[in-house]
C-alpha cells in the first residue's frame, strides 16, 4: 500500500486563483442585490484557488484535484514520516502514500456534506476505511474547515451555498440568500 518515492504533480496554473476570486466577487454582488448566482469551476481553477491560498499552499506539492464523472478526486502523494516504526514490520517512515481520494458532495443547511467517499492507495481500493457514517462526517467537517480557512473573506458566500454539483467536467455551485438548503 506504500511507494518508495513520491508522485510528482505539474505546476498549478497561473492566474486561475484570481479568475475564481473574480467569479466569487460577481456571485457576492448578485447576492447583495437579493439575487442568486451560479459559479462554474474547472479542476484547474479549483486547484489554483484552493491550493494557491496561503493557508493551503503546503498541500500544493502533495495534492491535485480533478473531476471524474460526478466525483471530485484528489490525487495525493504524502510522505509517511509521521508513521511510527512497528516491531517486525517493514518501515513506513521513508515511504509514501500515493493514491486517490474521491468525494461526492451535497449541501445540507449551509454545510458541505460528503455523500460518498472512496479511497485508493497505490492502485488498491480501500473501501473498508471509508464506509462508516462517522468517517464521512469527519471528512465533511475537514472539507468545511479547509474551505472556510482557505479564503476567510469568502465566508458569507460559503454560507450562501444552496447546492453543489459535479457535472460536465465542472464544479457547479449555486448560491442564494438565506441558509443553504439540502441539495446535490
Amino acid at each position: 500500500m506504500t511507494s518508495p518515492s513520491p508522485r510528482t504533480f505539474p505546476p498549478i496554473a497561473e492566474g486561475g486563483g484570481q479568475a475564481v476570486q473574480e467569479k466569487l466577487q460577481q456571485a457576492q454582488e448578485e447576492l447583495a442585490k437579493g439575487g442568486t448566482s451560479e459559479v462554474h469551476l474547472t479542476a484547474d481553477e479549483f486547484n489554483a484557488w484552493f491550493l494557491g491560498s496561503p493557508n493551503n499552499q503546503e498541500l500544493g506539492k502533495d495534492v491535485r484535484f480533478r473531476i471524474e464523472a460526478d466525483w471530485l478526486v484528489a490525487e495525493a502523494s504524502f510522505p509517511l514520516t509521521f508513521m511510527a516504526q512497528l516491531p517486525f514490520v517493514p518501515g513506513f517512515h521513508d515511504r509514501y502514500f500515493n493514491g486517490k481520494l474521491a468525494v461526492r458532495l451535497s449541501v445540507d443547511h449551509g454545510e458541505l456534506k460528503v455523500e460518498a467517499f472512496d479511497l485508493e492507495g497505490n492502485g488498491a481500493r480501500l473501501p473498508w476505511l471509508t464506509t462508516s457514517q462517522d468517517f464521512r462526517q469527519t471528512v465533511s467537517q475537514g472539507i468545511n474547515k479547509a474551505l472556510r480557512d482557505s479564503q476567510p473573506e469568502d465566508r458569507a458566500l460559503l454560507d450562501a451555498i444552496q447546492s453543489i454539483q459535479i457535472a460536465n467536467n465542472e464544479i457547479v455551485v449555486k448560491f442564494g440568500k438565506g441558509e443553504g438548503k439540502k441539495g446535490g
